[in-house]
């Protein structure tokens, strides 16, 4: 963290009020100072208290308060001996909580404890205990400082969000946090969160060496929602503890020819619950605030520390449900990148104040740019007008989108029209043609597999991001230099590269129209829902439309191979035995490439093997599409879908693969006899290893009779495998099992 002088030199310079600057001042000098109260400690002996599933018991020892913060105790410290015990309330929170501590209940032990709270805790602890001043060793105060690194957020450069708005509003909201830790400081640190404010309000969390350095993370192993949510029975998946709901932005900005940035954004939202002054938005680290004032004039106070990207703005008057406010902010920053013909946006999302990345929300955009460049937005562009070296052109949506990026660069730009599909707005540097074949072939075949699309136009546009993309409603960003050699590529990147990959890249963008932008995701779990689907579309794309089915499969095993070497390594189980369902907690390559995998199986357990017909998966993908279009989905609506079209349970499909992360692995052997009747028989072995008893799939299998006679079956393999005989009508020449690599397994 950096020194608080520095902090303050900060304030003042990015001109808040002196006032304010002294109240932040002084919280931010609270919690940075935080110290042990010689009059505030006590003889702790069998001591218990509870936060949700949390039990702590304080054994012998002594609990200091320390120091407040904004006029409030919210800290203690407890040094001794104690116990915790944690049960989470899941099977996929337990699961987590196996593969870290190899048990499904946390009991442990501790000697220090190190508490923040805005509950009622302080309550319980004078009812229960008996303060008094005692001499306190200084040297014991580095305990304090030491467990305060884990409540700064390294990434966004603040304090804890949660705490932070606790005490910027003077709240006693409910809010407690627990480090534990035994031995060699922090070594072994367990963290436990209870948020009131987060959907899933419960966390258990461990410390995280992050890279080849110690940094204070706290990396969570499971987080679920608190018991009384449990309790309700009601649908947790729409839970939403947001505080005020942006209907639209309104920007006006500026970027001059030496690419300098300022702009002014307008704010218009209401409130969703009755709440504080303060609220938190989220904007580029780079970025910083100039002012923010109401449409009556009212300046309002803020703060946004040097390269942090959150943004504290405080109300004129308390938050109040259903009201309407606005704001209005004027920044300016270092947001362009541009050295020689390339121009980078170094953030596409958070160039102006967020609040929420789930909510979508109307944008009205006007640029003022140099005119010897493109640029192009979300939405459409309504008016655009040259005078001198300036361009002003004003873009706005006719629905609410969740993003509102822009881009620019000097362009080859050409409209594409065919009455069958969106018309194409293209802006790209080089191979304007390759990606113009690319984007138009791709949205036809998802037209013709998944429904119409929902935009009228298609927007696309080079980013310099090296093999990168991003799709949003009606635009889609991606890298598209692939002049370069596959050779080049080897020895410069050190990666096979060849121009499947950038199809693959191309139509994967332009899958997310229909999975992430036509229908949008409702929390991070579903994540792997939408990632999977886009990464499955492009390669099902350039099977089908590109009639290249050998690098359907090499995409496939290049997957499996991932896959399977992390799940085999015996470090970071807790990661590389992520399920699905954990979403954006889990890596990428889980969302992304084991997604692709689930969305593959299906397709397979849906196909007819006799004559390989695929309508029944086309129509349940048109259906899922369909219903729900301009809206959002979750893992269990997809499930509805998929139970509709196969027509029976489909719970033990999605504990295996989605909610769960075991991987099977199988032998299979079979012998050809004659018997007594003169006919064919195939004795079949299929053993199924690494997997529970529980676990079962439908495995087709292909007896070749040769001279292009075929006959294939689908064989139901549970627990440990099974051994089984098949009649024949004649001798086969070969058996062939998991035919279209149906199952993800080990080799």
């Amino acid at each position: 963290m950096r020194f608080l002088n520095l902090m303050i030199t900060i304030i003042i310079i990015f001109g808040i009020s002196t006032l304010f600057a002294n109240d932040v001042q002084k919280i931010y000098e609270e919690l940075e100072n935080l110290s042990l109260l010689n009059d505030k400690v006590a003889e702790v002996n069998n001591f218990s208290f509870s936060r949700d599933v949390a039990n702590f018991h304080l054994d012998n020892g002594k609990l200091y308060l320390l120091s407040p913060v904004n006029g409030k105790s919210i800290a203690a410290i407890f040094k001794g001996e104690g116990t915790v015990s944690i049960t989470p309330p899941t099977n996929i929170s337990r699961e987590r909580l196996y593969s870290k501590f190899q048990v499904e209940s946390y009991n442990n032990s501790f000697d220090l404890l190190f508490l923040v709270f805005t509950d009622s805790t302080l309550s319980e602890f004078y009812q229960k205990l008996d303060f008094s001043n005692e001499w306190i060793n200084p040297k014991f105060q580095v305990n304090i400082k030491n467990c305060m690194k884990y409540l700064y957020d390294h990434k966004d450069n603040d304090y804890n969000s949660a705490l932070l708005q606790t005490i910027l509003n003077n709240e006693q909201d409910g809010y407690f946090y627990a480090h534990l830790t035994k031995g060699i400081l922090n070594k072994n640190a367990v963290f436990f969160e209870f948020n009131p404010n987060r959907t899933e309000e419960v966390s258990l969390a461990v410390r995280y060496k992050k890279g080849t350095h110690l940094d204070h993370y706290r990396k969570i192993i499971c987080m679920f929602h608190c018991q009384e949510d449990y309790l309700s029975g009601v649908d947790l998946s729409f839970e939403k503890k947001d505080e005020i709901y942006v209907d639209k932005y309104t920007i006006d900005a500026t970027i001059t020819n030496r690419m300098k940035f300022s702009a002014t954004c307008t704010l218009e939202f209401h409130g969703l619950k009755n709440s504080g002054k303060w609220i938190e938005l989220a904007l580029f680290d780079k970025l910083r605030i100039n002012s923010i004032i109401t449409d009556n004039g009212d300046t309002l106070s803020f703060f946004k520390e040097d390269e942090s990207s959150v943004l504290w703005v405080e109300l004129s008057e308390k938050l109040t449900k259903s009201e309407s406010y606005t704001i209005n902010i004027n920044y300016d920053g270092d947001l362009i990148y541009q050295g020689g013909k390339i121009v980078k946006i170094r953030s596409f999302n958070f160039w102006y104040p967020q609040y929420s990345t789930y909510n979508l929300k109307h944008f009205d955009i006007t640029f003022h740019y140099p005119s010897n460049y493109d640029l192009i937005s979300v939405g459409k562009k309504v008016s655009e007008e040259k005078l001198k070296k300036v361009k002003t052109a004003r873009w706005v949506t006719k629905y609410p989108v969740n993003f509102a990026p822009f881009n620019m660069g000097k362009f080859k730009n050409e409209e594409f029209n065919n009455p069958s599909i969106p018309t194409l707005s293209l802006h790209l540097n080089k191979n304007l043609n390759d990606a113009k074949a690319d984007v138009a072939n791709s949205i036809a075949f998802y037209q013709a597999v998944y429904g119409k699309c929902k935009f009228d136009t298609l927007t696309v546009t080079e980013i310099p991001q090296f093999l990168s993309g991003q799709a949003y409603p009606g635009l889609i960003n991606f890298y598209s230099d692939d002049f370069i050699t596959d050779a080049v590529y080897k020895v410069y990147f050190d990666i096979d590269i060849n121009k499947t990959d950038f199809v693959q890249l191309r139509s994967h963008e332009v899958a997310h129209q229909w999975w992430g932008c036509g229908i949008g995701s409702r929390s991070y779990h579903d994540k792997w829902l939408f990632e999977g689907l886009a990464e499955f579309s492009s390669i099902w794309f350039i099977q089908t439309s590109l009639n290249d089915t050998k690098k359907y499969f090499e995409f496939l095993t290049k997957w499996r191979n991932k896959i399977i070497k992390e799940h085999k390594l015996t470090k970071n189980k807790d990661e590389s035995e992520c399920p699905l369902w954990l979403g954006s907690r889990a890596p990428n390559y889980i969302n992304y490439y084991k997604g692709g995998w689930v969305f593959h199986m299906l397709r397979n357990l849906m196909i007819d093997l006799k004559t390989y017909d695929e309508s029944r998966f086309k129509t349940m993908m048109q259906d899922f599409y369909n219903t729900y279009k301009n809206s959002t989905a979750t893992t269990e609506d997809f499930k509805k879908i998929v139970e509709k079209h196969m027509r029976t349970d489909m719970t033990w499909f999605f504990d295996q693969w989605v909610y769960g992360n075991e991987i099977p692995k199988y032998k299979f052997d079979y012998d050809i006899v004659k018997k007594d009747d003169g006919k064919y028989y195939a004795e079949c072995n299929i053993e199924q290893k690494n997997v529970s008893e529980n676990f079962k799939s439908y495995i087709p299998i292909e007896i070749d009779f040769g001279n292009n006679q075929k006959a294939r079956i689908r064989t139901l393999v549970e627990g440990s495998g099974k051994v089984f005989e098949l009649p024949l009508p004649q001798k086969p020449k070969k058996i062939l099992f998991n035919i279209l690599d149906s199952i993800l397994c080990e080799d």
